[in-house]
């Protein structure tokens, strides 16, 4: 049996920062899984124009259908197929006046024609598939939990299946990896890693999109 694909999307602009790291917690931790592999994209590394709100993607295919997209050729071009072949989708970002960022709302955007009305191929891309959030918020208590239920949205309106950080008692956040710079400042990168709670939640959400995509409890 093929590995089965879980992708990690961090919407954060900084470099190998704070969300960057609790991602790569949650991938590090799915991968442990027999039969599982992962891959991390970065949103700042793809040029990504908002949706202008055409519809064309849900009244006409283009280029054969293959092109869920027909406004404009960009970087997710070369996002969409990564999202055709996963099996499990986890979205980190960091928490912008108690939301996600305009990186990770742009890219949700222009995911329209993966709806139940799209018109290509990639009609239903991410239906049935498992979700999960991390957030990373400037204190304890900043917005974190409304930035994984506004993933946590994206995932039910595309009819996917959404889990949270599963049976442990003290998980810090029963949503999502909610990971805090608190009690240092949000420009400090690398405050995430002294974030046990932080780290915890995000190893935990990792491990259990892997246990999901395979069946287990």
């Amino acid at each position: 049996m093929s590995a089965k694909l879980i992708l990690g999307i961090s919407g954060s602009s900084r470099k190998g920062a704070n969300t960057d790291f609790l991602m790569a917690q949650a991938m590090a931790a799915a991968a442990e899984i027999k039969g599982i592999q992962t891959e991390l994209i970065h949103l700042r590394d793809y040029t990504i124009a908002p949706c202008n709100s055409c519809f064309a993607c849900c009244n006409e295919p283009a280029a054969g259908g293959d092109i869920p997209c027909i406004s404009f050729r960009d970087g997710m071009d070369e996002i969409y197929p990564k999202l055709k072949a996963c099996a499990g989708l986890i979205i980190g970002s960091p928490v912008f006046f108690g939301n996600l960022t305009a990186q990770v709302k742009a890219f949700m955007d222009r995911t329209e024609g993966l709806l139940r009305y799209g018109t290509s191929s990639y009609q239903y891309a991410l239906r049935g598939k498992i979700g999960a959030g991390i957030a990373m918020g400037g204190n304890r208590h900043g917005g974190q939990e409304f930035t994984i239920q506004a993933i946590h949205y994206y995932y039910f309106v595309h009819d996917m299946m959404v889990v949270g950080t599963g049976p442990d008692f003290t998980p810090g956040c029963y949503l999502g990896g909610a990971g805090t710079n608190y009690p240092q400042r949000g420009k400090v990168r690398d405050a995430a890693k002294v974030d046990d709670l932080g780290i915890k939640a995000s190893r935990m959400i990792g491990r259990r999109v892997a246990e999901a995509v395979l069946g287990q409890k």
